[in-house]
């Protein structure tokens, strides 16, 4: 382990080229919390784009969403808001409902399969596939928000999940769900609506160059952390990040990020390290 670091498993990546910067246990496979909530919005995003459809398309907020898990926004069944709105919420807020609620959506629209019954199990399937065609070998989801209080836990690893967050990076949208330290939100309960103010769970956004991009805490996963920042010095580069089970995600995100950017400097002027491993992600 890197003297210093406390993570069981750590990695930054290169983003514009693949490469390894550092890294420590990234093979290892755990839980990966509510870090399952990129693959969600990305798969979400694709839908998207691949429909034509518009993001202000209002969802509904059912009984089983409610139910599912933590409900840190407090929805209750029958709340509408837009899909963007729940978007937000999923990734800023971490919101297991709002998580849920999308793949009910969505999934409802997706084709169904023989092996798949129901909207969220054939969501939950569009992941798996995307995690597929990433090359994300050691990634299994379970479910659209990461809680794994269940028998069937969802599993990854550092390296897989830098390489989702890489591929979420890429979409023109996606930072702008988790770059900011606050968002509003509009809910509709009741025929009545309300403006609902949500706050990032990630402490860094803003600070550092950093904008993005995802925290995770289960009791199984332990502290998590998924975060992206461009250099503040030069402007240009960027860097992706994961610890998992960091007691103190965010000082150990920084001080990762900041040997990262010595490696990245110092690859840049010598030519990459022959030890560091490229996750072969293409280049934005």
């Amino acid at each position: 382990m890197m003297a210093g670091l406390a993570a069981e498993s750590s990695i930054v990546v290169d983003v514009e080229t693949g490469i390894v910067l550092l890294s420590d246990n990234p093979d290892e496979k755990r839980q990966v919390a509510s870090l399952t909530k990129v693959a969600t919005i990305l798969v979400t995003l694709k839908w998207l784009d691949e429909n034509k459809a518009t993001d202000e398309v209002e969802i509904v907020v059912s009984a089983e969403a409610v139910s599912g898990g933590v409900n840190p926004l407090k929805f209750e069944e029958g709340d509408c808001l837009s899909l963007r709105s729940a978007m937000l919420a999923a990734m800023m807020a971490s919101d297991n409902t709002s998580a849920y609620a999308i793949a009910e959506f969505v999934g409802s629209r997706l084709r169904k399969e023989a092996s798949e019954s129901g909207a969220v199990s054939r969501f939950v399937a569009k992941m798996n596939h995307e995690a597929a065609a990433l090359r994300l070998s050691d990634t299994r989801f379970v479910n659209p928000h990461g809680l794994d209080e269940g028998s069937d836990l969802g599993e990854s690893t550092a390296a897989d999940m830098a390489m989702l967050a890489i591929e979420a990076i890429k979409h023109p949208q996606f930072l702008a769900l988790c770059r900011e330290s606050e968002a509003t939100i509009k809910v509709t309960r009741r025929g009545r609506g309300r403006n609902m103010t949500i706050k990032n769970t990630n402490q860094l956004v803003g600070s550092r160059g950093i904008d993005g991009v995802k925290t995770g805490t289960t009791r199984r996963s332990g502290p998590c952390l998924m975060a992206t920042a461009v250099s503040e010095v030069s402007g240009s580069g960027r860097l992706v990040s994961v610890v998992l089970n960091a007691e103190d995600r965010f000082r150990e995100t920084v001080l990762l990020l900041n040997r990262g950017w010595e490696v990245y400097r110092k690859s840049r002027e010598e030519g990459a390290p022959e030890t560091n491993r490229s996750l072969l992600i293409a280049p934005n």
